[in-house]
């Protein structure tokens, strides 16, 4: 795991990762290349990132865990 506040730059997919009762994506994750899987924070740069799913990504952000849950604030992304 990375130091609190440490800027880290991931790679891999951009999945739906939660539902909502009518079927609409309410959550994505980040599914890492190095088999992690991240929680998208839905802020304003997260939020874009729902028009990418399944896409090919590098992403860097800040990573936390909460609750057992790797969640990642994404600072800046692009396609791969």
């Amino acid at each position: 795991m990375t130091k609190k506040n440490e800027c880290v730059v991931l790679k891999g997919l951009i999945m739906p990762a939660g539902w909502d009762e009518k079927g609409n994506v309410v959550f994505i994750v980040l599914s890492g290349f190095d088999e992690e899987e991240y929680l998208i924070d839905k802020d304003e740069t997260g939020m874009k990132l729902f028009s990418l799913l399944r896409a090919r990504v590098q992403l860097s952000g800040i990573v936390r865990k909460e609750e057992g849950i790797k969640k990642i604030t994404v600072e800046t992304f692009h396609i791969i």
